[in-house]
């Protein structure tokens, strides 16, 4: 289902849903709601529940080379599925890898799992937004004077972090063949 086919399922608008993605005012009485017609909608698993894999929402394909326009990420109605622990705290957003400016710590085509705050994590990889609303994805490290954007490739340039932090990444989901490769740190990942 959509957010707005959920919300409306529940009996409330996408808004009021999509505050909940992000932690604004969740309840154990709405939690239980959701679970309640979940169990309604598909019934009962049928796979343990350490392998089922838990929705968060996905803004696409985002440059960590380069940057490119982005919006909100709870705005989105498409979800990626991602291991259980990925998708557990409020306020996760996924995103695949465009570009090799992270290679490689991340690859062309990495689902990246990232916990959404403004509030910059020095060394961890992060979004981050510029003034100018473009996003992309690097480490965020500090000279002493700013914050400044660092990509793992050495063919890459470190730039000033104008802008804002939007997330910082706790898991990379990689797939080759039928190998699946997961990195998740809830503390955020680091090169």
């Amino acid at each position: 289902m959509t957010q707005t086919e959920f919300a409306e399922r529940l009996g409330y608008t996408r808004a009021t849903y999509k505050n909940w993605e992000s932690g604004v005012g969740l309840s154990e009485k709405i939690v239980n709601q959701a679970k309640a017609l979940v169990a309604q909608e598909l019934g009962e698993p049928t796979i343990p529940a350490s392998q089922l894999l838990i929705p968060v929402p996905y803004i696409g394909m985002v440059a960590a080379s380069s940057s490119v326009d982005w919006g909100d990420p709870f705005d989105s109605e498409v979800f990626e599925f991602v291991p259980p622990e990925m998708g557990d705290a409020k306020g996760r957003f996924s995103c695949r890898v465009l570009g090799d400016s992270m290679y490689d710590l991340l690859f062309p085509g990495d689902l990246c799992v990232f916990q959404r705050t403004d509030v910059p994590k020095i060394g961890a990889v992060v979004i981050h937004r510029t003034t100018d609303n473009r996003v992309t994805i690097k480490q965020l490290t500090h000279d002493g004077r700013q914050f400044i954007l660092k990509p793992v490739n050495a063919a890459y340039e470190s730039e000033p972090a104008s802008g804002s932090m939007v997330g910082y990444l706790v898991g990379i989901v990689r797939e080759s063949g039928s190998k699946r490769v997961t990195v998740y740190d809830s503390t955020g990942i680091r090169p």
